[in-house]
C-alpha cells in the first residue's frame, strides 16, 4: 500500500479515523461488498453518511421440524387436528416440552417466534383437560388471545372440548359459557381474570377445577405487570391446584425468572432456530429520527416495522414520516382497539406498507409478511423476537439495529460490536412492592377470608396498614373485608399503579400519564406529541390529576425537564460490598426546562418556571458507596466525579436490563453516595436487575469512560452525559469517575452508612 492510501483524499486525515461523509460512504460501501457482494437492492442501507459498525448474514438454522409427529404418541384425534394444519413433524424442543409436561413437571419454553411454542403446550395441556379439569392460558393482550382462538379451538375440538376467549370483547355467550362452568379451554389475560376473580363469586367457583395453567409471552410479564401477576397466580392457589407452563421468546434468566414469579421449580426447554436467511446490519446514528426517515424512504416499497422502545420515540417518528408526505400508521398501547385492529389489518393486507411500533407488535399477532425490522437498541435476544416478525415464510429479512450517537452503551457497542451479542436480556419484576401488595392482599381478603397462617411475613407491614384505614377486619384468626373497599378497587390496573394525569384538549380526554414520569412530561410549557399531534401543555394540576393542553404546530422543538430528586431510605432489604437494596421516598421538583431541537438535539434555551412542580412516591433501588477518587485539580472534582459515575452506570445498564435505562432514576451526592431507583410507584424490579449484576455494570462502564474519543476531562454525549439528567448534566468529571470505577473493579467500596439518609440530609443533589 502507497503511504497516500493510508489518507483520505478528502480531508487529509488517516481513514482509519476519517468521519468525512465521502469515506464513511466508501467504508460502509466497502462492508456490503466484502459480505454481500454488489446487491443493488442492499445498497440504499449502506449508501449514507451514518456509520455501518457490523454487517453480518445470519443462515437459517435448524430451519425445519425433523421428528414424525407420531413419535410423540399423541391420541389419535389431536393428532390427525394437528396433521390437518400441516404439522407432520415437530421439533425436538417441541417434543421435549410435550413429554416433560406430561410427567406434572411446570416447564418454560423458550423458542423464536413463528417455530411452534403453542402445539408445545397446548397438546399436553388437551390431553390432561380431556381426562380431567379446566385449562387457563393467560395472554398479555387481547388481540394475542384472539389471534391464537381459533387455533386453540380447533385442537381442543379434536378431543370435543370447548374453548372459549374470555376478555372484554368476548360476547354474552362467551362470558356465559366460562361463568357457568361450560368452558374447558379459556382464553383469557390478567386483567379480565383479576376482575372477575374479585367481583364474580360464579369465577371463583369455576377456578377451582383449573389443573393447567399456561403463561404465553412470559418475557412480556417484566415491572409493574409482573409484580402484579405473581399475586395474581397466589390468588389463583387459594383456590386449586395446578400445573404451570410457559412460553416465551429466548431471554437470559427464563429459569430463574419463572421461579421467582411463581415460587416453584421449573424445568426450561429451548429451541434455536431460524427459519430465513437475516441481514443483521448495525448502524451508528448522529440522528435516529432522521436516520429512521432516510431508511424508510430509501426502502419504501417493502413491508417495514420500526420499533421505538418509548411512546415518545413512536410518536416522534410517525409525526416526522407523515409530515414527510409517507403514509404510516402507529401502533401503541393505549389507542382503542378498533384503531389498532384497524392498523394490524391495513398493515397484513399490504393498504399501509410501514408501522411504527411500541413493543406491542413484538408479540405473536399476525400481522403478514413482514420485510424489514428497523429497532432501536435493546438487547439481542429481545432485537431477535422483534426481527422474528419478518421473513416468516423463509424469505431473506433484514434487520437493522440503530445505536445513537449521544448514547453511552450505544458507542460501547459501536467500539465492541461483538459483545452484544453476549448481553442477554433479563425479565425483572418486584413482589415487594407494597402498593401492588395493598391491592392484591386487599382483594385475597375480597374473594375468600385470608387466614392467619396464609399470611407471609413480608405482608404483615401491609395488612396492618390496611387495617389501620378499616379496609379489612380481623375477626378470630381471619381477616375479612370492610362494606367501603370497592371504590378503592375499582381505580386498581394490573398494569399500573397509583395516580394517572388526564391529559385534555379543550373540554376533550385525550389520554393519561403515569404518575411520576407525568411531571417530567406535562409541566406548564412542555411540548410533547400524541396521537400524531404536536402539543404544548399549558397548565398542570396535581390536586386534580389534569394537564390541559393547546395545538403547537409550529418549528421542530421538544422539552427536557430540569429538576432535582431527593431521596429518604424507608428500610434496608438486602446488602452487599457496599452497596444496599432499599425501600426509598422520591420526591422529584421541576424548575426549569431546556428548548432543543427535535432532529440535531441543539440547546436552543432554557426557561424557569413561575412555580415549581413537586411530585412524591415510593419506589425500590439501591445506593452504592463509591470510594473517593485519587484527588485531581478540577472544580467541582468531587461531586463531578460521582455525578458522571451515576450517569453512565444507569446508561450502560441498557447492556444488562435489555434498555431500561429510560425507567429508572439515579442521584449523587458530593460525598460518594450513587442512589438508582425505579422510576415506577412502588418499584418495578429493574434497579434490583442492575444491583444483582453490579459488578458487571463496573465492567462496561469502564469500558465506555476509558473507550471514549472524546478525551474531554466532563466527558459527552456519548459517555457521561445523560439525556434524564435534572442538572442539565453539570457538574461531571470523567477522570475522576474512571479512577473511582477502577477502585471499584479492584474490590474497594466506601463506608455505607443508610441510616444517615432516613430523614432528608442537606447536600446538592445531582440527578
Amino acid at each position: 500500500m502507497d503511504y497516500e492510501d493510508l489518507f483520505c483524499p478528502h480531508c487529509g486525515k488517516l481513514k482509519k479515523k476519517c468521519t468525512c461523509k465521502s469515506e464513511v460512504r466508501r467504508r460502509n460501501l466497502e462492508i456490503l461488498r466484502k459480505v454481500a457482494g454488489d446487491r443493488e437492492d442492499l445498497k440504499p442501507i449502506f449508501d449514507c453518511e451514518d456509520e455501518i459498525v457490523y454487517y453480518r448474514i445470519f443462515e437459517p438454522l435448524n430451519p425445519n421440524p425433523t421428528i414424525p409427529v407420531e413419535n410423540a404418541k399423541i391420541v389419535k384425534p389431536l393428532e390427525e387436528a394437528l396433521k390437518r394444519k400441516g404439522i407432520v413433524k415437530l421439533y425436538p424442543f417441541q417434543l421435549e416440552a410435550i413429554e416433560k409436561l406430561r410427567e406434572g413437571k411446570n416447564v418454560v419454553i423458550t423458542a423464536p417466534t413463528g417455530f411452534g411454542k403453542t402445539e408445545a403446550f397446548a397438546v399436553p395441556l388437551i390431553e390432561k383437560i380431556a381426562k380431567e379439569g379446566i385449562g387457563l392460558i393467560f395472554y398479555p393482550t387481547k388481540a394475542l388471545a384472539k389471534d391464537q382462538e381459533l387455533k386453540i379451538k380447533n385442537y381442543a375440538n379434536s378431543l370435543g372440548l370447548k374453548a372459549v376467549r374470555f376478555d372484554g370483547d368476548s360476547t354474552w355467550r362467551e362470558k356465559r359459557d366460562v361463568l357457568s362452568g361450560r368452558a374447558d379451554i379459556i382464553l383469557t389475560n390478567p386483567d379480565m381474570v383479576d376482575y372477575h376473580l374479585r367481583n364474580t363469586p360464579e369465577f371463583r367457583r369455576v377456578v377451582r377445577d383449573v389443573v393447567f395453567l399456561v403463561v404465553d409471552e412470559l418475557h412480556s410479564y417484566v415491572g409493574l405487570l409482573g409484580s402484579n401477576m405473581h399475586y395474581l397466580v397466589k390468588r389463583l392457589e387459594r383456590f386449586g391446584d395446578f400445573q404451570i407452563a410457559c412460553a416465551s421468546a429466548t431471554i437470559g434468566n427464563a429459569k430463574e425468572f419463572a421461579e421467582y414469579l411463581f415460587e416453584r421449580e421449573f424445568e426450561v426447554v429451548k429451541g434455536n432456530h431460524r427459519k430465513s436467511p437475516l441481514h443483521f446490519i448495525m448502524r451508528y446514528t448522529y440522528s435516529i429520527y432522521s436516520a429512521i426517515k432516510d431508511l424508510v424512504k430509501a426502502l419504501w416499497g417493502r413491508k417495514i416495522i420500526v420499533f421505538g422502545n418509548s411512546y415518545k420515540t413512536v410518536e416522534t417518528v410517525g409525526w416526522i414520516l407523515k409530515r414527510e408526505g409517507l403514509n404510516v400508521a402507529i401502533h401503541k398501547g393505549g389507542l382503542p382497539k378498533d384503531v389498532r385492529m384497524e392498523v394490524e389489518k391495513a398493515f397484513r393486507e399490504g393498504k399501509i406498507r410501514t408501522v411504527i411500533s411500541t413493543p406491542t407488535l413484538e408479540l405473536g399477532i399476525d400481522v403478514g409478511d413482514v420485510d424489514v425490522v428497523i429497532s432501536e437498541l435493546v438487547s439481542y435476544s429481545q432485537f431477535l423476537q422483534r426481527v422474528g416478525r419478518a421473513g416468516r415464510k423463509g424469505q431473506e429479512s433484514i434487520g437493522i439495529l440503530l445505536l445513537r450517537d449521544e448514547d453511552a452503551i450505544s458507542n460501547y457497542y459501536r467500539l465492541k460490536p461483538e459483545d452484544y451479542f453476549k448481553d442477554d436480556f433479563h425479565c425483572y419484576a418486584e413482589k415487594m412492592n407494597e402498593e401492588v401488595m395493598f391491592y392484591q392482599i386487599l382483594s385475597m381478603c375480597l374473594e375468600k377470608p385470608l387466614e392467619d397462617n396464609e399470611i407471609r411475613e413480608e405482608w404483615w407491614n401491609v395488612v396492618k396498614r390496611l387495617e389501620e384505614m378499616r379496609l379489612i377486619t380481623k375477626m378470630g384468626d381471619i381477616y375479612m373485608v370492610s362494606s367501603n373497599v370497592g371504590e378503592i378497587l375499582r381505580k386498581f390496573n394490573m398494569r399500573g399503579i397509583g395516580e394517572s394525569v388526564r391529559m385534555f384538549k379543550g373540554d376533550k380526554l385525550i389520554g393519561e400519564r403515569n404518575l411520576p414520569i407525568a411531571i417530567k412530561e406535562l409541566f406548564p410549557g412542555s411540548i410533547i406529541i400524541h396521537n400524531g399531534e404536536r402539543l404544548r401543555c399549558v397548565d398542570l394540576d396535581l390536586e386534580e390529576k389534569k394537564a390541559i393542553l393547546e395545538d403547537y404546530p409550529y418549528g421542530n422543538e421538544i422539552t427536557d425537564p430540569l429538576y432535582i430528586s431527593i431521596p429518604i431510605v424507608k428500610d434496608v432489604e438486602e446488602t452487599k460490598d457496599g452497596c444496599a437494596y432499599c425501600s426509598f421516598e422520591i420526591t422529584i421538583e421541576v424548575y426549569a426546562y431546556v428548548v432543543r431541537d427535535v432532529f440535531t438535539r441543539e440547546k436552543l434555551g432554557v426557561v424557569e418556571l413561575e412555580e415549581p412542580v413537586r411530585y412524591s412516591f415510593p419506589t425500590k433501588g439501591f445506593i452504592l458507596k463509591a470510594p473517593f477518587p485519587d484527588y485531581m485539580d478540577y472544580e467541582d472534582y468531587y461531586a463531578g466525579s460521582f455525578h458522571a459515575l451515576e450517569h453512565v452506570l444507569i446508561e450502560s445498564s441498557d447492556a444488562l436490563t435489555g434498555g431500561g435505562s429510560q425507567y429508572m432514576g439515579g442521584i449523587s451526592t458530593p460525598d460518594g453516595d450513587i442512589f438508582v431507583y425505579d422510576a415506577v410507584i412502588g418499584g418495578s424490579g429493574l434497579s434490583k436487575l442492575l444491583f444483582k449484576r453490579i459488578e458487571r455494570a463496573f465492567e462496561i462502564a469502564y469500558e465506555v469512560l476509558k473507550n471514549c474519543e472524546c478525551n474531554r476531562v466532563d466527558g459527552c454525549p456519548r459517555c457521561t452525559y445523560s439525556y434524564q439528567c435534572g442538572n442539565n448534566n453539570q457538574p461531571l468529571n470523567r477522570l475522576g469517575a474512571i479512577n473511582i470505577l477502577e477502585k471499584l473493579l479492584k474490590g474497594e467500596r466506601g463506608k455505607l452508612d443508610v441510616d444517615r439518609f432516613r430523614e432528608v440530609v442537606e447536600f446538592k443533589y445531582y440527578p
